[in-house]
């Protein structure tokens, strides 16, 4: 049931002061995911857990019904000491795209700071731009710097770091109902726009990792056994159905669905044929922009 008629998107996950899951049942049932850090931090996150580490993800279901704004997010260095929070590196899988489907994807080739400056100044942005096809499946990294957006007709969950910080650059020029344009942040974006080398263009990979979390794209046909191994798991439940089997109980499965299984959980099977993303994340420490580097596993 939603709270209105225009939903842009959904925190599925999330322990932010800007948003908070709570568990949905079981014996735990109300309780807030803040409230489990404090109560059982080491069975919900495992070993690597440490004394005062915030949740390390914010996962997010976006409907881009319209262009999104083009936007950039800064890595962890420049985020702590400006907004006293993580920066934000992301990644989308498209669960759903029209036809032809597009994103803005980093800058053209040979795009410098002056150049970009200019381009918005003379309001000639979009030509610096590299707009890129996309299409149901596709898994797409987004480290900080990378200037992106969401174009209208596509359909993905986002898996961020736990961070709501966020440099708006260009916003086609839209105002509000008052007749109010939304606010820009062109000077922090400017310092933290990676300019140079831009991300490859390749969306087929069924996994990647980086500094962060692991994403994995996952098809299961009947059986399938996994283990926590002592790490905070999260399934998104990206098509079908089925159960999951655990020690002390099973739950069933659909599409939509966010399920978070915590690090004490050890083995389970998942039963049915379904469609999910496994998510797993890193410890949270500060890195440098340098450190940000991505392996993608096809």
């Amino acid at each position: 049931t939603l709270p209105g008629t225009r939903i842009g998107e959904s925190w599925e996950l999330c322990c932010h002061p800007n948003g908070m899951s709570v568990v949905a049942n079981g014996s735990l049932a109300g309780k807030t995911l803040a409230e489990l850090l404090i109560e059982y931090p080491y069975e919900l996150m495992g070993g690597n857990f440490r004394p005062n580490d915030r949740f390390p993800l914010l996962i997010k279901a976006i409907d881009a019904n319209d262009n999104l704004s083009v936007q950039v997010h800064p890595d962890d260095d420049y985020a702590y000491r400006g907004e006293k929070e993580a920066g934000k590196t992301e990644a989308w899988y498209v669960l759903d795209a029209k036809d032809e489907a597009k994103i803005i994807y980093g800058l053209k080739k040979g795009v410098s700071k002056e150049d970009f400056l200019e381009a918005i100044q003379s309001n000639r942005l979009m030509e610096s731009l590299r707009v890129v096809p996309v299409k149901k499946g596709d898994m797409i990294y987004v480290p900080a710097g990378l200037v992106h957006a969401l174009l209208e007709g596509i359909v993905v969950y986002e898996v961020q770091q736990n961070s709501d910080t966020t440099y708006r650059v260009y916003d086609y020029g839209r105002v509000d109902k008052d007749g109010q344009a939304r606010e820009l942040h062109l000077d922090k974006a400017l310092d933290v726009i990676q300019f140079g080398d831009q991300e490859n263009i390749d969306f087929s990979n069924q996994e990647i990792v980086c500094p962060y979390f692991k994403m994995k794209y996952v098809r299961i046909q009947k059986h399938w056994s996994d283990h926590t191994n002592n790490d905070l798991v999260v399934y998104l439940l990206v098509a079908g159905s089925g159960e999951l089997i655990f020690q002390d109980g099973k739950e069933f499965l659909t599409r939509g669905e966010t399920v978070l299984l915590p690090a004490s959980l050890g083995e389970m099977e998942v039963k049915g044929n379904l469609e999910i993303l496994r998510i797993t994340s890193f410890p949270t420490k500060p890195l440098s922009a340098a450190s940000l580097k991505l392996s993608l596993l096809a």
